[in-house]
């Protein structure tokens, strides 16, 4: 881990490992402390205009700290909105009582996956006809239209020598009689290995996903319908159907196909001017339950969507406790940074907060020793900021 002094001297030197780490895609970045008071939001904020002074790459703050948001005010703006106010208006409302020509299917698919919402989209332009199967927001599974029968898995894998026609005929009566997808009818029944039937389910997919694309104005309806794993007795639910690749392919190779008119105007309307250009803020504006389960979805999105839209991405988030979300947070970014107050350095505190990031999954980068007197030993200090020690 290495361990980085930050004064005015050292801000740039700072900047530029930052830099180091957006070039290994080490782009979105939590910053927190050990303690409250040590400075946090101020070096973000200075960390923020060290970046953006270069005016080579854009950068957005983030202020996650949802019980004491004050980043704003190291950064000298206005807190007018801020993040809850993007949660709850941009991906938390009803969008099915909305009109839905303002949606692109991309609007439809990122909105409803931070909703975690379960049931059917239709998607439909003149005689095409698909539908998304979503359960708590993650696409499991793609129907194309009627011409595409030649298409569907169970001719996929009669073509491809896994399975014969009449088990195909058969699986499909059993399919009919279960109401199940066909796909978990041979996961449980059929003699095909896990790889061939994802396999299959890939490459059916991407054709499908192909001819969705090439839609140009698609009408989208969603019905919220109860999990469809769950049983219908026995008290107990089931796990959520394997999407065996889909999701992926849907929320990667598609992502940047797909129409998404809302969300691109809605979210950079909540984004504050900080008086240099390639410098935003998203303030916090109120406290608000960050740990609460109905905005840590909608609040990765968040992160990944201003992740395509800037080059660097900083998060202020609050001291690392059992109380806080930092350490559910820094599973959602690339890296963490952790702030300590120079001269009142816990070792324990800072080894203590460690620990429980990296059990949470973190990425911790580093240290950064915060209100280093610069003075005669000027020298030494910057060379304990960029000599890797362990923590």
């Amino acid at each position: 881990m290495k361990f980085m002094a930050i004064e005015k001297l050292y801000q740039d030197s700072l900047a530029a490992m930052v830099r180091e780490f957006a070039s290994k895609r080490l782009q979105k970045l939590l910053v927190t402390s050990t303690l409250p008071g040590e400075g946090r939001s101020s070096v973000v904020a200075a960390l923020g205009r060290a970046l953006a002074a270069s005016g080579t790459e854009s950068v957005v703050l983030v202020d996650a700290d949802s019980t004491h948001p004050d980043l704003h005010r190291a950064c000298g703006v206005a807190a007018e909105r801020g993040l809850p106010d993007l949660l709850e208006r941009v991906y938390l409302f009803d969008i099915t009582k909305e009109d839905p020509a303002q949606f692109g299917l991309g609007d439809w698919l990122e909105i409803l996956r931070a909703q975690r919402k379960s049931g059917e989209l239709q998607v439909r332009e003149g005689d095409q006809r698909f539908t998304l199967h979503l359960a708590k927001g993650r696409v499991y599974s793609l129907a194309g239209p009627e011409e595409s029968d030649q298409d569907r898995l169970g001719e996929l894998l009669v073509r491809r020598g896994v399975i014969t026609a009449a088990q195909r005929d058969d699986f499909l009566r059993v399919q009919r009689q279960a109401g199940r997808l066909l796909g978990e009818v041979l996961r449980a029944l059929g003699p095909v290995s896990e790889a061939e039937l994802t396999d299959a389910l890939r490459e059916q997919t991407g054709r499908r996903l192909a001819n969705l694309i090439a839609l140009r104005q698609p009408d989208c309806r969603f019905a919220e319908l109860a999990e469809p794993y769950l049983p219908a007795t026995g008290g107990r639910a089931q796990s959520a159907p394997d999407n065996h690749g889909v999701e992926e392919l849907v929320s990667t190779g598609l992502r940047h196909y797909l129409r998404d008119p809302f969300l691109a105007s809605q979210v950079p309307v909540y984004l504050s001017d900080t008086g240099l250009l390639n410098l935003k803020l998203l303030a916090g504006g109120r406290a608000f339950d960050l740990l609460s389960p109905r905005y840590a979805q909608a609040f990765a999105l968040v992160l990944n969507r201003l992740g395509r839209i800037f080059d660097i991405v900083l998060v202020d988030a609050p001291p690392v406790s059992m109380t806080s979300p930092t350490a559910s947070l820094s599973s959602m970014v690339d890296g963490v940074l952790l702030v300590v107050k120079a001269g009142g350095a816990d070792t324990e505190g800072i080894r203590g907060a460690a620990d429980d990031l990296r059990r949470a999954g973190a990425n911790l980068l580093g240290v950064v020793l915060n209100q280093v007197e610069v003075g005669r030993r000027a020298a030494a200090a910057q060379g304990m900021a960029v000599e890797a020690k362990e923590a």
